[in-house]
C-alpha cells in the first residue's frame, strides 16, 4: 500500500474552500491526533456538495454521514469485507464503512486495502481520497495510497476484476429519471447502456436502478448490496424487468425505508433494498421514521412495492388473475394534446348547463364527481362549474378523441391514497389528463366494473403493486397498464348485488352501513373475507366521504 509521509492533494482540482479545509484538517490531525475528527471528515463531503452548481442535472446529492452509518449497519458489514461504492462521490459511505470495520477490530492498513469507489466527477474523487487518507492518518498514523478510487462511470467503467469479488456494495447513486429533459440520457449514452445492460435496459429506466443491477454483478457469491434509490422504483413499470432480474440473481432480503427528508437539497422518498443470499419466506421492512421494523411474506419476484404497502398496514392479498379488467374494457390515459385542446375550450358554466362537463383528477372522489361542489383549477384558471364550449366542426384529431370519450365509462384518479372512481353512465364528462378512462366493450357491465375497481380487494391489490410511486409516501400512481391488469371476480350473485349497491352509493347519499355492506359483498365476490381487509378499507374510505 505504501505509507507516504504526508497528504498528497491535486489542489488544482479543488475549489479554494475545499482545498483550504482539507489542508487545515490535515494540520489539526497532525497536531491533536487524539481528538475526534469524524464529524470534520464527513463535513468535507458537504462542502463538496455546496461547491456543485447543478444538482438536478447530475442527479447527485450528498448523503449525511448518519444515513451512511445506517446503511453500513443495515448491510451487516464484517471484518475483512471488500467494500465498493460505484457512485462514491466524496466518499461518505466508504468513510462510514472504514469506521465500522475499525470498530470490529480490523487494522487500518487492511481496511484501506479493501475500499473501492468510482465516480465520474474528478473533484469528488479527490475529496474522497483526502477523506480516507485523513481518516487513516487519524486512526492509524498512516497515509495510504488510494489507487482503488477511480475516476470513471460507475455503470460502464468499473474494472472487470472487480465483478463478482465485492463482499459489500453500498452507496447513493444519482437519480436520473428519463421523463425530465434535464436528466434525459444522450443517444450515445443510451446506446452504451443498452449494450451493457441488454437484458434489463429500457428507455425510461432510472439510472439508479441500473446501479442496483451493477451492484448485483459486482457482488461476490456471499455478497450483500444496499443502494439508496427512489421509492417509486420499487413499483414502477420501467424497472419491473430489472427487479425481476435482480431477484433471480441476488434476491431481496430486506428493505430500508428512509422517507422523504434525509437529503438537504432533494425532497424524494427513498428506500434501500438489501440484496443477498437466496430467497427466504419472509422479508424485513425497516422504517427509519419512526424507527420500527416488520416481517412480511416475501412477495413475488420484482414486486417490491408490496413490502412498502404491507409496512403501511395495507392487507396483502392474492387474487385470481385469470379474468382481468382488460378482458372487458379498454383503459386509457389521455394524451397531452387533449389537454391543450380542452384548455382553449373550457369556460365557466352553471349547475344546469347542458354542455359537457370537464373532469379533472381533483374532482373525482370515491363514487363522487365534485363538479360544482369544490373549486377546480385547470389551465391556470379556477372554475366552479367547468364546461366545454366545443365548436360545430372541431379539428379531426380532436373529434376522434371526443368520439372515444363520449361513451359510458369510469373515470379513475391516478394520484390517490385509496382508489377514487366515478361512473359516467351517460358519457357526458370529458376527462383531462392524467385521469384514466375505463370504457367497457359492453356498457351493461359498467356498474359491475365500478364495484370491482372500488372494492377493498382491488384497492389493496393496486396499492401493493404501486406503493411508493406517488408524489408522496402515502399516495400511489395508478397507471393504465396496471389498472388493465387488475383481476376481476368470477360472476356471482355477490358481484351482482355489489354492482347494484355501487350504483346506489353513487346516485344517493348513503349511510356508512351501506358502504360496509358493499365492502362485505365485494370481499365475498373476490373470495377475500378477511376482517382486516374490511376494517382497513372502511377506515380509508371514511376519510374521503363528505
Amino acid at each position: 500500500m505504501g505509507a507516504p509521509t504526508s497528504l498528497r492533494l491535486k489542489s488544482e482540482l479543488l475549489p479554494g474552500g475545499l482545498d483550504q479545509a482539507i489542508k487545515h484538517l490535515s494540520e489539526r490531525i497532525r497536531s491533536n491526533p487524539k481528538d475526534n475528527f469524524l464529524e470534520d471528515l464527513a463535513q468535507l463531503g458537504r462542502l463538496r456538495q455546496a461547491s456543485m452548481s447543478n444538482h438536478r442535472r447530475s442527479g447527485a446529492v450528498f448523503t449525511p454521514y448518519a444515513i451512511a452509518e445506517e446503511i453500513v449497519k443495515f448491510v451487516d458489514l464484517r471484518k475483512g469485507d471488500t467494500v465498493c461504492d460505484p457512485a462514491v462521490g466524496p466518499g461518505v459511505f466508504l468513510l462510514a464503512a472504514a469506521e465500522r470495520k475499525m470498530q470490529l477490530g480490523e487494522s487500518v492498513s487492511s481496511i484501506c486495502a479493501t475500499l473501492r469507489g468510482v465516480d465520474l466527477d474528478p473533484v469528488s474523487i479527490e475529496v474522497a481520497r483526502a477523506t480516507l487518507q485523513l481518516w487513516a492518518a487519524w486512526r492509524g498514523g498512516v497515509w495510504p495510497e488510494t489507487d482503488r478510487l477511480l475516476v470513471g462511470d460507475g455503470l460502464l467503467d468499473i474494472p472487470d476484476e472487480w465483478h463478482g469479488t465485492c463482499d459489500v456494495v453500498i452507496g447513493n447513486p444519482p437519480y436520473l429519471g428519463q421523463l425530465k429533459a434535464e436528466t434525459t440520457r444522450s443517444k450515445r449514452r443510451a446506446e452504451l447502456l443498452r449494450q451493457e445492460f441488454t437484458s434489463v435496459y429500457g428507455t425510461y429506466i432510472d439510472e439508479s436502478m441500473l446501479f442496483l443491477v451493477k451492484g448485483t454483478e459486482l457482488a461476490s457469491p456471499s455478497g450483500r448490496v444496499a443502494l439508496i434509490i427512489p421509492a417509486s422504483l420499487a413499483g414502477s413499470k420501467s424497472t419491473q424487468i430489472a427487479r425481476e432480474w435482480i431477484d433471480r440473481k441476488l434476491p431481496l432480503q430486506s428493505i430500508w425505508v428512509g422517507g422523504r427528508s434525509i437529503f438537504d437539497i432533494a425532497a424524494v422518498d427513498v428506500v434501500a433494498p438489501l440484496l443477498a443470499g437466496t430467497t427466504r419466506d419472509n422479508c424485513t421492512v425497516i422504517l427509519r421514521d419512526p424507527p420500527s421494523s416488520v416481517e412480511l411474506s416475501t412477495p413475488d419476484p420484482g414486486c417490491w412495492s408490496a413490502l412498502l404497502a404491507g409496512a403501511n398496514d395495507v392487507p396483502i392479498i392474492d387474487l385470481d388473475k385469470t379474468y382481468r379488467v382488460k378482458d372487458v374494457a379498454a383503459v386509457t390515459a389521455d394524451f397531452r394534446d387533449a389537454y391543450y385542446w380542452l384548455a382553449d375550450r373550457v369556460v365557466e358554466g352553471s349547475s344546469s348547463d347542458p354542455r359537457p362537463k370537464l373532469a379533472t383528477v381533483g374532482l373525482i372522489d370515491p363514487f363522487l364527481f365534485m363538479h360544482g361542489k369544490i373549486t377546480s383549477r385547470f389551465a391556470k384558471q379556477r372554475f366552479q362549474y367547468p364546461v366545454l364550449e366545443i365548436e360545430g366542426n372541431p379539428p379531426e384529431a380532436f373529434q376522434r378523441w371526443l368520439d372515444s370519450k363520449t361513451a359510458p365509462k369510469l373515470l379513475v384518479a391516478t394520484q390517490t391514497r385509496i382508489v377514487e372512481c366515478f361512473a359516467d353512465a351517460q358519457g357526458r364528462l370529458l376527462p383531462s389528463t392524467p385521469l384514466l378512462s375505463v370504457v367497457p366493450a359492453d356498457a351493461g357491465v359498467l356498474w359491475h366494473l365500478l364495484a370491482a375497481i372500488m372494492s377493498p380487494p382491488a384497492a389493496a391489490w393496486l396499492i401493493a403493486n404501486a406503493a411508493g410511486t406517488g408524489l408522496s409516501g402515502e399516495t400511489i400512481r395508478i397507471r393504465a397498464s396496471l389498472l388493465s391488469d387488475l383481476p376481476l371476480p368470477e360472476k356471482s350473485p355477490a358481484w351482482d348485488e355489489g354492482a347494484a349497491l355501487a350504483q346506489k352509493l353513487q346516485e344517493k347519499q348513503c349511510h356508512i352501513d351501506e358502504f360496509i355492506n358493499f365492502a362485505e359483498l365485494m370481499n365475498q365476490a373476490y373470495n377475500s373475507t378477511s376482517e382486516g381487509l374490511l376494517t382497513w378499507w372502511i377506515d380509508q374510505i371514511q376519510k374521503k366521504l363528505p
